[in-house]
């Protein structure tokens, strides 16, 4: 494979690797997992499984969430190899991760079958994260002997160890509902949480980006995350982030960094309209692994429901986040370093893009500077 990226080097070392202990699952969700059914039951010597196969999550959110289900396999699998497909605007993601030997970046279009056909009968096992038939034929067409996933959408017959009853996951964090798979592969009593990994040439270089930005100001760095793919119904307005973002300069004397994608240019060049100091603006300006550097480097996130919430929980970074039309108690950052704000409207959570309902985006407007203001000042105030 031209294109698959090897990450032997971050395969070293799992074990030892403190942020990825394993925590007991909690009581709750054990129990649901109990009550998920499968179509075959896996009988295989684990010893005989030597190449698995994971098919990721499409979005970067999505994708860090699911970063428990490879440590699960790794545990289980101890021998095996394993090899991230994961779409290409996640698969960097996976490039420094421990247990993780290649990863195969999926493009879209016509591109996709010409690297199945190349992956085709090289694995034993295989998992389907996203729920889509495609996924779930793509694992097919690999010829792989085990294929695990979701009874969803039609594709009970191109999976033959299919797991059912995901309704019973309904209002588990989606981290639990992607580890729910390892389930077809024997009972799952405990779990870690997802965790990000980087190089030391990336977290230097990430220094030295933050350093050459030579700001005014000598305090902490603090990163804003105006925009989030999803739509407006998950964006904080960017006036408030201005007037965050001022409040921070002048008060803590904080060194301001903005952080997105290119789709959120405007955004940002509104949030930076309303600060008196200069900030770095990274927005659009990095790729994924430079953003997860610049993200180890702060004391602070403050951000909406977005991939970078989670790539920063998933970092340990604190942060903020800000919740409109989605549930946090599904999709929130998965650990303790975070505060959630969120205030919930009749129609919550809607799910929406946009507001259709006439609340005019009330479920975001209620949550005001100074209470994100006031969340913020508690963590800047922590001891590192």
């Amino acid at each position: 494979m031209t294109d698959a990226a090897p990450a032997a080097e971050a395969a070293c070392h799992f074990e030892e690797n403190p942020r990825l202990r394993e925590s007991p699952l909690p009581t709750e969700v054990r129990h649901r997992f109990g009550e998920l059914r499968m179509s075959r039951k896996f009988a295989r010597d684990p010893g005989a499984v030597k190449r698995i196969l994971v098919r990721t999550p499409n979005w970067v959110g999505d994708a860090v969430m699911s970063l428990p289900v490879l440590a699960g396999l790794r545990r289980r699998f101890p021998d095996a190899a394993l090899t991230v497909l994961a779409a290409r605007r996640v698969a960097p993601l996976f490039a420094a991760q421990p247990g993780v030997a290649e990863v195969v970046p999926y493009p879209g279009g016509r591109g996709k079958w010409q690297v199945l056909w190349q992956l085709r009968g090289r694995f034993d096992l295989a998992l389907a994260l996203p729920n889509s038939l495609e996924a779930a034929l793509g694992l097919w067409l690999l010829a792989v002997p085990l294929r695990v996933g979701y009874s969803s959408d039609a594709r009970r017959p191109l999976l033959n160890v299919a797991v059912s009853g995901r309704s019973r996951l309904a209002g588990l964090h989606t981290v639990y509902y992607y580890l729910g798979l390892l389930q077809a592969l024997g009972e799952v009593a405990a779990f870690s949480p997802p965790a990000l990994f980087l190089k030391d040439e990336e977290l230097a270089a990430a220094a030295q980006l933050l350093a050459d930005a030579n700001l005014p100001g000598r305090g902490p760095w603090v990163g804003l995350s105006p925009g989030a793919a999803y739509g407006p119904a998950k964006r904080w307005p960017p006036a408030r982030f201005g007037a965050l973002g001022r409040a921070l300069q002048q008060e803590a004397d904080s060194r301001l960094v903005l952080l997105g994608g290119p789709e959120e240019r405007l955004v940002a060049e509104t949030v930076k309209e309303q600060l008196p100091r200069p900030v770095l603006d990274l927005v659009g300006r990095t790729d994924l692994r430079q953003a997860l550097g610049v993200l180890s480097r702060l004391k602070l996130l403050v951000t909406n429901d977005s991939g970078l919430m989670h790539a920063a929980a998933a970092l340990e970074v604190p942060l903020v986040a800000i919740f409109g039309s989605t549930a946090p108690e599904a999709t929130g950052p998965f650990g303790a370093r975070a505060t959630v704000l969120c205030h919930p409207r009749p129609c919550s959570p809607c799910f929406r893009r946009t507001c259709d309902l006439g609340y005019e985006y009330a479920c975001l407007t209620d949550i005001e500077v100074p209470e994100v203001l006031g969340a913020a000042r508690r963590w800047l105030r922590e001891e590192t």
